[in-house]
């Protein structure tokens, strides 16, 4: 039986000889392993790019449940001795939480009782409690915005309380005193301030009837 002949090669016109052979196949390893190389210098850029991704997100945009929350009705048994009359403490669901509960001392009021509240759809409610407050107090909440009515909270008949309403939702959306509410009693002024006025009205309603129950 006689053997297969050399194949011809094209632009050689005649079979390769073993040495051209041996070139021709060394040659298309080496392009091999090139390509290969390079698509896995790609692959792993790719993939510490991802890794360089997840850390910047990790760090600039903190996750919500890192921020650490504050029991502000411990707090305020805690302060009680240092206001002239109870602060106010709503009670709320525990889709609420809070981020800082403090008193301070600041111009327009003798001192504040001040409660800041993290509530549903990345909302933000805050409680400020003046004793001796004057108006400057009210107008440094604000913004020395003009009053926009009168509003009430409360949960019926027996709790519901007006306030006066100051809503900038249009002029300044999204701010944390977007929308404020003030009610004042004899012992101090109570303003409530947030993000929109739905997550205020909540918070608003709470208070209202804890006001309402000590008044009764």
């Amino acid at each position: 039986m006689a053997g297969t002949e050399p194949r011809e090669v094209a632009g050689l016109g005649r079979p390769e000889t073993p040495a051209e052979k041996n070139e021709r196949v060394t040659k298309a390893r080496a392009e091999r392993r090139a390509r290969q190389t390079t698509r896995n210098l790609v692959w792993s850029l790719l993939s510490s790019l991802g890794i360089v991704a997840l850390l910047i997100i990790v760090v600039v945009r903190p996750d919500a449940n890192l921020i650490e929350s504050v029991d502000y009705q411990a707090v305020a048994k805690e302060i009680s001795s240092e206001v002239p009359s109870e602060p106010i403490t709503p009670q709320l669901s525990e889709l609420w939480s809070a981020n800082r509960a403090e008193i301070s001392r600041e111009p327009g009021a003798e001192i504040t009782w001040s409660i800041g509240l993290l509530g549903p759809e990345s909302s933000y409610v805050f409680i400020d409690q003046g004793f001796e407050a004057d108006a400057s107090w009210v107008s440094l909440r604000t913004e020395r915005s003009a009053s926009t009515g009168e509003v009430t909270f409360g949960y019926g008949a027996d709790s519901t309380l007006s306030w006066e309403e100051y809503d900038r939702s249009e002029a300044d959306p999204g701010a944390n005193n977007a929308y404020v509410i003030v009610y004042e009693d004899s012992s101090s002024t109570i303003i409530i301030g947030g993000t929109s006025k739905r997550a205020v009205s909540e918070v608003a309603d709470e208070v209202s009837y804890q006001l309402s129950r000590g008044r009764s």
